[in-house]
């Protein structure tokens, strides 16, 4: 099934707040690994058109 419109911003949406996580990181500390981790099964449920990793998780404000 094709991503629709909103679906497209969230992919983006969870994106963008990976490469400005990860923007100028050099080494990462586990806590740095795991909140990498987080973010990018918010981006994969994103991609996905899941409806369960709401937008306001991308601020881990859950």
């Amino acid at each position: 099934m094709p991503l629709t419109v909103l679906d497209r911003r969230s992919v983006e949406a969870a994106n963008e707040a990976i490469r400005r996580y990860v923007a100028g990181r050099r080494s990462w500390s586990r806590a740095e690994l795991a909140e990498l981790d987080r973010l990018r099964g918010i981006w994969q449920a994103a991609r996905q058109g899941r409806q369960d990793f709401p937008a306001r998780r991308l601020l881990n404000e859950e």
